[in-house]
């Protein structure tokens, strides 16, 4: 009974260690999503980068020690024109990662403000993006800046220079959905679209003023992102769901449990998309999951491409 125990204490502390009760590891064995006191203890490792995605203000104030600013407005769509995209060119992301300090064998961890859950979307996307664009081992900040500060722990105002880095960007295009691949899904039996978007947007009571029309793409499950997070509750900061509550959304919804099945996730511009491609792909083991970049501001752009209005989504393939 004792050896039983002590076995199962060996096997527990193992898990801790590695991260097995966080999410799916990477094949280097980078945890996808790390928590504060992991952080805190890891610091100064070599190959660590640490990016605040948070505006320059707010980094200019205060950020964890070390940090390097990344702001996500860099990567928001700010064009007219309707493809509206959130991914970078590889060039454009190779020369920010390397002025950043950012090796090909860096370890990078991302935060964000971690106060709501539209602030826990901005890291994960940032993940997401890093992800599509070749960085493997890439790890998101559980709580971000705001639980970081809520423990008491250190913050500084001083904004490091990093040695040049040697990361090379390179899009891998099953991570990123186009507009034509969506339309093949709408009459695909074999992939599933996702809607990261709130349940009133999904089921057409309201919108976002930067899409066109009302509804969701036609035969779409709706996820909201916000829903993934305890932001708010008992005034939480924005940490991500246990896993077995997430594994609990995902069935409720009606998705399948079948890991090998091609996903595809969309919001208005892609933002929220990259929380539930996070959740779905790092922490609940979704083998092919891609973010469908242009969402909804895309998609409702073109008037003849079909709509589903006061209806919810559902897997009818």
């Amino acid at each position: 009974m004792i050896r039983k125990r002590l076995q199962l204490t060996i096997i527990t502390l193992l898990l801790i260690l590695t991260g097995g009760f966080s999410g799916t590891a990477t094949a280097a064995g980078v945890n996808p999503l790390v928590s504060t006191k992991w952080l805190a203890g890891h610091l100064g490792d070599k190959n660590l980068v640490l990016i605040d995605v948070r505006t320059v203000t707010n980094y200019g104030v205060g950020h964890l020690p070390g940090a390097v600013n990344m702001p996500y407005a860099k990567f928001e769509p700010m064009s007219e024109d309707d493809s509206c995209r959130l991914m970078p060119s590889p060039a454009d992301l190779t020369a920010l990662l390397r002025g950043l300090g950012v090796n090909a064998s860096s370890h990078v961890v991302v935060y964000d403000q971690g106060n709501t859950a539209s602030d826990a979307t901005k890291g994960a996307a940032s993940c997401w993006i890093l992800e599509a664009m070749g960085m493997n081992n890439v790890s998101y900040l559980d709580g971000g800046f705001t639980k970081w500060t809520f423990e008491g722990r250190i913050i500084d105002n001083k904004k490091p220079v990093p040695k040049a880095g040697d990361f090379t960007a390179k899009l891998d295009p099953a991570k990123l959905a186009t507009l034509k691949e969506v339309r093949a899904a709408v009459k695909a039996k074999n992939v599933i679209l996702l809607d990261a978007r709130s349940a009133d947007q999904h089921f057409g009571a309201t919108k976002s003023g930067e899409v066109e029309r009302f509804g969701h793409i036609p035969g779409s499950l709706d996820m909201p992102a916000p829903y993934l997070t305890n932001a708010g509750i008992n005034r939480a900061p924005a940490y991500l769901k246990a896993k077995k509550v997430l594994a609990a959304i995902a069935s409720g919804i009606g998705l399948t449990k079948n890991k090998n099945a091609e996903i595809i996730v969309y919001c208005n511009s892609g933002q929220f998309a990259g929380l539930d491609y996070f959740v779905l792909h790092r922490i609940l083991g979704y083998k092919n999951v891609s973010v469908f970049d242009g969402s909804m501001m895309e998609y409702a752009s073109h008037e003849k491409l079909p709509l589903v209005r006061f209806a919810w989504g559902h897997v009818n393939k």
